[in-house]
């Protein structure tokens, strides 16, 4: 009998353990979204006392004095919104990366330029094809009024960074100069990167914007289907007298310019540019004459590795204008600049919720 109370009391243990385990065991996909809820918390709670070994910070140059002729150039007397310039210019198909398939044509940047039709800010856009400035025109009229646009159609050849292609096209063509295509192949590809400060001054120097901050956007930078109007709106913690980009890499400070377009390296992205106008044109002017010598010593490539090359140590023309520069947290987002604008603009139709908020800056 005693056995009998034994085994009885034994097999109902039994049975209560393996109902709680199996409780247990239903509730567990549960304890998932709570530990990461916390860890997040955490994250947001201590996210600005995290230190940051990636960025390795370029010398900065002094927050500068706008030199009297730049000063007529200040749009302090307008509101703080962005007016967005870009460009296209026609160079035929070529090769984009090392993969001979991965080709991009006309047609690609037409595709692209369909998410210009719903960007409601004010636009000004130059080309040197009549057919694109009547698209791109007609695009944008169907969603927003025509006073937001403007589409200047220029002969290339009078542009100064055009100019260059015979000079570049000489260098490209050394035996054992760095082939990245279309990079350090394409002179007319290079000259379409440089031609970006150049329309950006034409822009300042007209008085064509109205808006406090004035941003060069690639054509193609807006690369997904709009499915409503959107806007780009200056992000927080813009510094004052710097000019923004996105940053993808670390600035080395011990690369040589040699160095820089041997290993195609990027330290800034330079699709998306933001800056006050008198502080860019300080910028233009020494990218120009960053350019013109780099030429003269038989080097050569884009926009991106140039503005690496003027912020090194080695570099003769030495810059005036600070980078800000502003990264996603995966250091990977090429585009993060820009959809920081954008959500700066969509924040205010969100609920405040303080993690969600936080999430939406790390997504």
């Amino acid at each position: 009998m005693a056995c009998d109370r034994l085994k009885e009391t034994f097999l109902k243990g039994k049975r209560l353990y393996f109902h709680h385990f199996r409780e247990e065991r239903n509730i567990y996909p549960f304890y998932i979204p709570a530990v990461i809820y916390i860890f997040l918390l955490l994250l947001h709670a201590f996210w600005d006392h995290i230190p940051d070994y990636w960025n390795n910070v370029y010398k900065e140059p002094s927050f500068p004095d706008v030199p009297a002729p730049m000063l007529e150039f200040s749009s302090s007397q307008y509101p703080d919104d962005i007016t967005v310039v870009t460009g296209y210019f026609n160079l035929g198909t070529f090769q984009k990366g090392p993969l001979m398939h991965h080709v991009f044509t006309v047609d690609t940047y037409k595709k692209w330029m369909n998410a210009y039709s719903k960007l409601n800010n004010s636009v000004i856009a130059f080309t040197d094809s009549e057919d694109i400035a009547r698209l791109f025109k007609k695009m944008r009229s169907r969603y927003l009024p025509e006073s937001l646009t403007q589409v200047h159609v220029l002969t290339r050849d009078d542009l100064w960074a055009f100019k260059l292609a015979p000079k570049i096209k000489d260098i490209y063509a050394e035996p054992n100069y760095p082939r990245y295509y279309p990079n350090t192949v394409n002179e007319y590809y290079s000259c379409a990167m440089h031609v970006k400060y150049e329309l950006l001054e034409i822009a300042i120097k007209k008085k064509l914007l109205r808006t406090r901050y004035i941003s060069w956007v690639d054509i193609g930078y807006f690369r997904e289907n709009m499915n409503k109007l959107y806007r780009l709106e200056p992000p927080d913690n813009l510094k004052e007298g710097h000019i923004a980009y996105t940053q993808i890499h670390p600035f080395y400070s011990y690369m040589q310019p040699e160095d820089i377009i041997k290993s195609n390296s990027v330290w800034i992205a330079g699709g998306f540019i933001l800056g006050k106008p008198e502080y860019l044109m300080i910028l233009i002017k020494d990218y120009k004459n960053m350019v013109e010598d780099l030429i003269s010593k038989r080097l050569m490539d884009t926009d991106q590795q140039i503005l690496y090359m003027l912020y090194s140590r080695f570099s003769d023309i030495k810059p005036r204008v600070p980078i800000q520069t502003i990264y996603h947290l995966c250091r990977c987002n090429w585009f993060f600049l820009g959809e920081l604008c954008r959500d700066k603009y969509d924040r205010q139709f969100r609920p405040f919720v303080p993690i969600m908020n936080f999430l939406s800056h790390l997504l």
